[in-house]
């Protein structure tokens, strides 16, 4: 009996069903798997990272928006002896993650360091705006998600003048999946229809409970209250995986945050953070984004999204809250072991996202926090990229090809 051909969506989710385990019994704990796929290996330097001094491919790209912000990344330009028109992917990795660090890092290394690996595509790293760079540029920070989705718009309105492509795709880990959700749905109620698809991948799709939780973990100074944790919040039984990531968190400031600041602004030579500081610096320069976007008073923002204060923006901006209103091809992808996002947040996305056409989503057993590749192997995310990239399988998502 002839099979009945598959929809672009049916291709998609067949895909997401991983095939292999890569790694052997360590890749089971969803603490190593994350580890093991952004650790450098090297005691004295042990985040992957991109260095901004050497031949990575890329270029420095840089861009003043319409409110004055600065954003920052690398666009890898692809060109494979053809002649002909590429598609754009505009990626970013989340968290305090830059076009230098960890998550890209993996990512070049994966995708765009050996041609024959390499993503077919143009790609653009785009800073997330809770990185030092950002804070460099702007004095500020944004936590991203909306405001983050604005900006990608704008970069993407640049591209699309600027340069002849088959399409605009949209890549983001961890909280990088928020702005991909919120670009999506904004692209389509501005009937701007830049974007050809989504993915999103361990998404982080409500800001306080994380990286809120692992905020609220951080100590600060005697007398100074964490500004991230409850009345109601007892840290004293903090797990050992609690443990883990609030020096995680530490280490990416220190190892990350403050060498790519000091070197997007070397002017400032006296730049730094104290642990201890970080819980209330961080309030602080992500209330001063809210505050100037209120400022601005823009009538073309979402009104459904409040600026009113910090903690209404994080909570309208929940992704469960707003996933249902996609209508682009979006896959999300995240693990149970996720040791970064708990797994019942990611439930909460695919419970709100049931029934929507457009949405293709698959929680694995294993795989951390986008640790994939040390599971199920590098071709597992790669393989989804170029189906997403695929024009064939997007435009067949919802309905076989006649």
């Amino acid at each position: 009996m002839e099979e009945s051909p598959r929809t672009g969506k049916e291709m998609v989710i067949h895909a997401l069903i991983p095939s292999n385990m890569a790694g052997g019994l360590l890749n089971k704990s969803g603490l190593i798997s994350t580890a093991q796929s952004s650790i450098s290996g090297k005691p004295w330097d042990p985040l992957k990272k991109i260095d901004p001094n050497s031949n990575h491919g890329g270029r420095l790209f840089n861009m003043k928006l319409h409110d004055g912000t600065k954003v920052g990344g690398l666009f890898f330009e692809y060109y494979d002896g053809i002649e002909d028109i590429k598609p754009l992917l505009i990626a970013s990795f989340g968290f305090l993650q830059d076009r230098w660090g960890t998550e890209a890092a993996k990512f070049h290394e994966l995708y765009l360091k050996n041609q024959k690996d390499r993503i077919p595509a143009h790609v653009l790293i785009l800073d997330h705006p809770s990185a030092g760079p950002f804070l460099a540029n702007n004095g500020c920070l944004s936590i991203g998600s909306y405001d983050d989705a604005r900006m990608w718009i704008e970069v993407a309105q640049r591209f699309k003048n600027d340069m002849n492509l088959t399409g605009i795709h949209l890549l983001g880990v961890s909280m990088s999946g928020q702005t991909v959700v919120h670009a999506l749905i904004e692209d389509k109620r501005l009937g701007l229809n830049l974007f050809k698809s989504g993915m999103a991948i361990s998404i982080a799709p409500d800001f306080k409970k994380a990286p809120g939780k692992q905020l609220s973990q951080l100590e600060t100074r005697p007398g100074i209250s964490n500004p991230w944790r409850s009345d109601s919040q007892d840290t004293s039984g903090m797990t050992l995986v609690d443990k883990i990531q609030r020096e995680s968190l530490c280490m990416l400031i220190e190892r990350q945050f403050i060498p790519n600041y000091r070197f997007v602004y070397p002017e400032d030579t006296g730049f730094d953070i104290q642990p201890e500081d970080i819980a209330v610096l961080f309030r602080k320069t992500w209330e001063d984004r809210i505050n100037f976007l209120r400022a601005r008073g823009e009538t073309t923002w979402n009104k459904d999204f409040s600026l009113e204060d910090l903690d209404s923006f994080m909570e309208t901006t929940k992704i469960a809250g707003v996933i249902d209103l996609v209508q682009t091809p979006l896959i999300l992808v995240s693990s149970r072991d996720d040791p970064a996002v708990e797994y019942t947040m990611f439930e909460e996305v695919i419970a709100s996202a049931e029934g929507n056409p457009w949405i293709a989503a698959y929680q694995t057993n294993d795989g951390g926090h986008f640790g994939f590749d040390t599971v199920y192997g590098k071709d597992y995310i790669g393989q989804i990229i170029r189906l997403m990239l695929d024009s064939e399988v997007l435009h067949t998502w919802n309905s076989p090809h006649e």
